[in-house]
This record gives C-alpha cells, sequence and structure tokens, in this order.
C-alpha cells in the first residue's frame, strides 16, 4: 500500500509540475509576441546554464580537468556576439549566430589548449604520470567540445529559431510557429509514446539503455507527432500572411501539409534518438536523472532531452525552406 501511494505520489508529482512548465512556457511565449524576442532568450539562457551544468556534473567534467568558468565564459561570449548580431542584422541573425559559434569555438579551442601548456598542476601530474602533454591537452580539449556540443550547440539552436521573425516581411510570426513546431512535436512524441507503449507494449527498442521503451511507443509517438505537426500547421494557415509565406516559394496548401507530415515524422524520430541519447549517457555514468530540480521529472536536462535534438532538426528544416526551396 505504501508502495502504491508513493507511485500516486510521484505521479501527482509529476502531473503538477509538467502543467507548471507548460504554463510558464505559454507565459513566456505570450510575453515575447506582445513585448520582445529576447524574453524567450533569457528562458532558453537559464535553460542552457542548468542543462550544461547538469551534464557536467554528472559526466564528472571538473574531475577530467574541465574547468567550469572556461564552458561558461564560452556560453556567455557566444550568445553576446549572436545578441549584436541580432541588434545589427535581425534578418540574417541565425547566420550571424552560426558564424559566431564557429569563431569564438575556434578561438576557445586554441586559448584552452596553450592555457593547459602554461598550467604548472598540469604539467606536473602530466610528467608524474609520464603522458604526453600534447595528447592529454588535445583530450582535455575534446572533453570540452562535448559538453559544449551538447546540450549546449543544441540549445543555441532554439535561440536561432526565435529570431526567424525576420526572415519574411510577408508573415512576422515565423519565429513563433518554428518554436512551436519543436514543442510541438516533442511534447507529442514524448506523451503518445507512453500512453502507446503501456497499452500496447511488446518488444523493446534498446533495453539495456532505455529498458521502458518499446517498438509500439516509438510508432505511437510519430503518429502522434505528425497529427500534431498538422493540426499546427491548420492553425497557423488561418492566416493569411502564413499562405503567404509558403506561397512565395512556390509551396500551395496541400504541398505545405505533405511537407509538415514529413517533418513532423522525421522530428519525432530526432526527438526519440535524443532522448535515447540522453539515457545513454546516464546509463553510462550509472545515474537516473541528471538533476532534481523539477520534482518528478529530474532536471533541466531530462526535461528537454528530445527538444534539443528537434531544435537543431526544425532548425535546418525551416533554414532549407526558408532560403533554399
Amino acid at each position: 500500500m505504501m508502495v502504491g501511494m508513493k507511485k500516486m505520489s510521484n505521479a501527482l508529482k509529476r502531473v503538477l509540475t509538467g502543467l507548471a512548465i507548460v504554463a510558464g512556457l505559454a507565459l513566456a511565449l505570450t510575453l515575447r509576441q506582445f513585448l520582445t524576442v529576447f524574453i524567450f532568450d533569457i528562458v532558453l539562457l537559464v535553460m542552457l546554464f542548468f542543462a550544461v551544468f547538469e551534464v557536467m556534473r554528472a559526466t564528472k567534467a571538473k574531475d577530467k580537468g574541465i574547468k567550469y568558468y572556461f564552458i561558461f565564459g564560452y556560453l556567455g561570449i557566444a550568445y553576446v556576439v549572436f545578441f549584436i548580431g541580432n541588434v545589427v542584422s535581425p534578418s540574417f541573425g541565425f547566420w550571424v549566430h552560426v558564424a559566431a559559434q564557429v569563431t569564438v569555438l575556434f578561438v576557445f579551442v586554441i586559448y584552452t589548449y596553450l592555457m593547459y601548456y602554461v598550467d604548472k598542476a598540469f604539467i606536473k601530474q602530466c610528467k608524474l604520470k609520464k603522458l604526453n602533454i600534447g595528447k592529454e591537452c588535445w583530450r582535455v580539449m575534446l572533453g570540452y567540445l562535448k559538453i559544449i556540443g551538447y546540450p549546449a550547440a543544441f540549445i543555441y539552436a532554439l535561440f536561432a529559431l526565435n529570431h526567424f521573425n525576420g526572415v519574411s516581411t510577408t508573415y512576422p510570426y515565423m519565429g513563433l510557429f518554428s518554436l512551436l513546431l519543436v514543442f510541438v512535436i516533442a511534447a507529442a512524441t514524448d506523451t503518445f509514446a507512453y500512453l502507446v507503449g503501456i497499452t500496447l507494449k511488446g518488444p523493446k527498442i534498446c533495453p539495456k539503455i532505455s529498458p521502458k521503451k518499446t517498438w509500439s511507443g516509438a510508432v505511437g509517438g510519430v503518429f502522434g507527432a505528425v497529427i500534431a505537426t498538422l493540426t499546427l500547421v491548420l492553425i497557423f494557415s488561418t492566416s493569411a500572411g502564413f499562405s503567404a509565406f509558403f506561397t512565395e516559394r512556390g509551396m500551395h496548401a496541400v504541398w505545405v501539409q505533405v511537407v509538415f507530415v514529413v517533418v513532423g515524422l522525421l522530428g519525432s524520430v530526432v526527438a526519440q534518438a535524443g532522448d535515447i541519447l540522453a539515457s545513454y549517457i546516464k546509463r553510462k555514468h550509472d545515474i537516473k536523472d541528471f538533476g532534481k530540480i523539477l520534482p518528478g521529472h529530474g532536471g533541466v536536462m531530462d526535461r528537454i532531452d528530445g527538444h534539443i535534438a528537434t531544435g537543431v532538426f526544425i532548425f535546418l528544416t525551416m533554414c532549407i525552406i526558408c532560403f533554399i526551396m
């Protein structure tokens, strides 16, 4: 009986926390629309720093010679450059973002590599263990790149989507649509995969990494994501500007729906892959959750693992739709 009550209590915590997250997200998106898009940047920055901190702590990055101030210094500088780029040229802010990421990352890698070459404690430790200092420097640098690449680079894709408003004068709400597309696909995938999985059960996808995930749940997640994506497209299609945005690119209503069926399907697969990757990292480091800040959900990283992978996919998709098609 006590076990049953504990499960019910955990389930209630999960539901209440989930509702609070949805309410907070809705408020942030509303303020974004009526005040400034940079309000949502603040939300993303909070997510970014919590997620990176959780991953660093979970993987014991500090014990491997990786310094917190280098990571957060890089992230801070990258966002400042991104911010300035969007203020100067909002229409191409996300391209400025990509250039900023590459440039700042290059400088960061070289600077950090040289720093380890003059770090007396690091050099002494290498000599005591008879290690090649150059190889050890690059090993530490690869550790930095893993942290920056996961989840920082993924979340930066959401920054770019947040500033997608400037890509067309025809429809200034494309940034909102792109962000909602990420959250809708990831949330629908998660919800439908869970409901279908516990109902139909069946063979596991990867029992050693994520024992609760089934193939039936994966298919259910894809189905839910496609339905949710089409629903979102139909809602936005009631605006003449939305249709005109795609008509400019030679895409009529039927083709728009076909394209976004594919986007919903592939986005769901990417979201589930992101979830499995997060599970793999947790299994590898023998932890259940990345953090404990969200009751019933774990940490910030536990909540957004699928979202950040989907964010990268939607960023690339919207770039293709807006600039290549």
